[in-house]
């Protein structure tokens, strides 16, 4: 092991062994199990999807989490599709580009009430018209023994969803197939093969650092015992390079599936640059609070603190700074199940880090000295320029799409934009410190 992976080690144990734990965040107003959630910048809430309830019954309705009031609320929309097993990617698409509603939370496929159960179907809800669509031209193309699956992973890298793996209760069969979708694509032709993983498995739990895209544990069929095998093994994908195909690193301590993970960077700032923290793990038919770190500059796995509740097919958030209120910045864990299907979870648990995470992770020193307020805005912000920015700046504003909006003369600030419409932007300062850029949401 070299010095930076031995330091780098130390220093995340020593936060850890600091006394930091798992924290109770507000309950929530509904039960949900096999299910997940995201963040929206544009509103600055979590959004869930629907998921299985307490009585073993599909539900559409979706919910948002405000935490700057750590409050609950159904927002008064269903998805078109109940469904549960299912990963949110949030996505940048041209579902309504002319009044700035181009940002949809992903669903692909997922397990519905009815028989055969499972769906291919690709489902998106907007936040900010409050819409939920199917995407009939673009059904999830992924097999297992040439039948429909469920419990595949999705993740977002670069603007597309990287869909993993699955399950088929008709053929017996775990896939090893991975897929993307590029939702800036022509209709018909969203989805593309990448190369297979060699170990073929569903419910992998999943998570990117620096371009690479980890698939941990997860569960394939075993003919012997005619049931779902845990498995610990963790492959890897360039995602850079994806001909190069999956290579197997480390193992987990143990096996694991139907938990979440969070990745962050390794150019990162906080205690966790490099690092993956998977909170949960499935022990079927039970489940454990137990938690586990991955680092990846040397290829080692630890134990992290324990989930104050066990619980496993549960949602995962990380959760920025700039949603305000308590345990942010942090990584959040919502309902799941505890025991059998009929007992979900409501109660929330959140982890308090110090850093950007992985989404919105910049990897320029200036970072923290690039102040956007408020953000997201309600269509005026203010830039502000730290003591690590010398000398003046000069501004430049893009929208989504790349075209420059706005520009200013060199000057040290504070810079006051206006009248914005909705969106989401991107500031870039360039000044004798360098070059940064800022992300800012524009909400109505």
């Amino acid at each position: 092991m070299n010095k930076f992976a031995v330091l780098l080690a130390c220093f995340t144990l020593a936060g850890i062994a600091a006394g930091q734990s798992w924290q109770n965040g507000p309950q929530s107003s509904f039960a949900y199990c096999r299910f997940d959630g995201e963040y929206f910048p544009g509103t600055a809430k979590v959004y869930f999807l629907g998921g299985r309830f307490g009585t073993s019954t599909t539900l559409g309705d979706i919910y948002s989490y405000t935490p700057s009031t750590g409050s609950y609320a159904d927002v008064g929309v269903n998805m078109t599709l109940p469904v549960s097993n299912y990963d949110v990617c949030l996505l940048r698409d041209n579902h309504d580009t002319l009044n700035g509603d181009t940002f949809g939370l992903y669903i692909v496929g997922g397990r519905i009430d009815a028989s055969p159960n499972y769906i291919d179907s690709v489902q998106v809800y907007y936040p900010v018209s409050e819409t939920a669509v199917i995407l009939h031209t673009d059904e999830f193309p992924g097999r297992a023994g040439s039948q429909i699956t469920v419990a595949q992973s999705s993740i977002v890298y670069d603007n597309l969803i990287y869909t993993m793996g699955g399950f088929s209760q008709s053929s017996n069969a775990t896939s090893a197939q991975t897929w993307t979708f590029d939702p800036l694509a022509a209709d018909g032709s969203r989805w593309s093969q990448l190369k297979d993983m060699p170990l073929a498995r569903a419910y992998p739990i999943v998570a990117i650092i620096d371009s690479f895209l980890y698939a941990c544990g997860g569960d394939t069929w075993n003919v012997d015992s005619a049931a779902l095998l845990l498995r610990a093994q963790v492959q890897r994908l360039n995602l850079n390079d994806t001909a190069a195909g999956w290579s197997f690193v480390a193992n987990m301590p143990a096996t694991n599936s139907q938990a979440r993970a969070f990745g962050f960077d390794s150019d990162d700032s906080g205690d966790f640059a490099g690092d993956i923290i998977i909170a949960g793990r499935a022990t079927w038919p039970t489940e454990s609070a137990n938690c586990y770190i991955y680092h990846s500059a040397s290829d080692t796995w630890d134990t992290f603190p324990r989930l104050a509740q066990r619980r496993r097919n549960h949602a995962g958030v990380y959760i920025p700074a700039e949603a305000g209120g308590t345990g942010v910045p942090g990584i959040w864990v919502f309902g799941g199940r505890q025991d059998q299907d009929t007992l979900c979870l409501q109660v929330s648990e959140y982890y308090g880090t110090t850093h950007t995470g992985v989404w919105e992770s910049s990897g320029e020193h200036l970072a923290n000295d690039v102040i956007v307020t408020p953000n997201p805005s309600r269509g005026q912000v203010t830039i502000r320029l730290g003591p690590g920015v010398r000398g003046a700046a000069s501004l430049k504003v893009y929208d989504v799409l790349g075209k420059q909006v706005r520009s200013s003369s060199t000057d040290r600030g504070p810079f006051v934009l206006k009248d914005f419409a909705t969106g989401t932007y991107i500031a870039r300062l360039e000044s004798k410190s360098g070059l940064v850029e800022r992300k800012f949401v524009v909400a109505r």
